[in-house]
């Protein structure tokens, strides 16, 4: 018999993402209304870029009428190309939108051949 892991039986939200290529580099714009920037993890591991994300609940007192903005975990994995240089990926994030920049391998990149 076999047991879950928390991970594996937790229920993810898949955030909305937006990804542009660019000559130098791919930029992937996730929305994460409500997430707090040190709640945001970034992993590359094994070719694949996951992002990992906590919105927490509303500390208020009263009682909710309608609650509609609950605690959520994004979560949203990225297969990764050979073109990707993983070692200088960065990460900004402003206005619920986080905005991971992966740029190219220069030999992907392209580039103007003079002919003689």
């Amino acid at each position: 018999m076999t047991t879950a892991t928390a991970q594996e039986t937790r229920q993810y939200i898949m955030p909305r993402v937006n990804i542009v290529e660019e000559p130098e580099q791919v930029r992937i714009e996730a929305e994460l209304a409500g997430v707090e920037k040190d709640k945001v993890e970034l992993e590359v591991k094994d070719g694949e870029l996951t992002l990992l994300a906590r919105r927490a609940g509303a500390n208020g007192k009263g009682v909710y009428l309608l609650r509609e903005r609950t605690p959520a975990d994004y979560r949203r994995v990225f297969t990764l190309s050979k073109a990707i240089d993983t070692a200088n990926i960065n990460a900004t994030m402003k206005d619920g939108v986080v905005t991971i920049t992966l740029p190219k391998v220069k030999a992907y990149q392209p580039r103007t051949i003079e002919v003689k």
